[in-house]
């Protein structure tokens, strides 16, 4: 799985807006907050709109609010306004298919229930994450997702990452 730049700023644009839940937040405010230039942050927002994630007010106190409460919206639905599929399968499903002919393991793959069984992983993970439980700052998120699917994760991510530099 490979996050893309729109999916990672807009992610980081629907986080900013829910720690402002409620408020109406100005582009330029959202886009200065996470560092990328203001058409871009624009263009990530629009497909946010579209995707009915977040609404837009003109004029000069206008800017970006959520569309719902940060509880109701998931990690799926804004991954999947901002980009491709999550886990890319595409190769088992054009190749695995029966009318397919150019796979060397059609009759007897191991590793096509392995890249499924990735998927529907990946999409319940992200179906069961909200913006809130993101809202939650760093720790918190952290704790709550280890206790949420019993994982730990290696290698200087979470807890230890987050003790290191002293943030919430």
């Amino acid at each position: 799985m490979k996050i893309t730049a729109t999916e990672e700023y807009g992610m980081r644009c629907m986080l900013q807006l829910a720690l402002h839940h409620g408020e109406i937040v100005p582009l330029s405010e959202l886009a200065g907050t996470e560092g990328i230039a203001p058409p871009f942050a624009a263009k990530v927002l629009l497909g946010l709109r579209r995707a009915g994630l977040v609404v837009a007010t003109r004029g000069r106190n206008g800017g970006y609010a959520l569309a719902a409460p940060p509880e109701q919206i998931t990690v799926l639905r804004i991954l999947k306004a901002l980009g491709k599929p999550l886990f890319d399968s595409t190769f088992c499903r054009e190749h695995g298919s029966p009318d397919a002919t150019d796979c060397s393991r059609l009759t007897d793959c191991s590793l096509r229930p392995v890249w499924a069984h990735l998927d529907a992983l990946l999409r319940r993970f992200f179906e069961q994450t909200t913006l809130a439980d993101l809202a939650a700052g760093e720790r918190r998120t952290d704790r709550h997702l280890q206790e949420r699917w019993l994982l730990t994760v290696p290698g200087g991510w979470g807890e230890s990452t987050v003790a290191k530099r002293g943030t919430q």
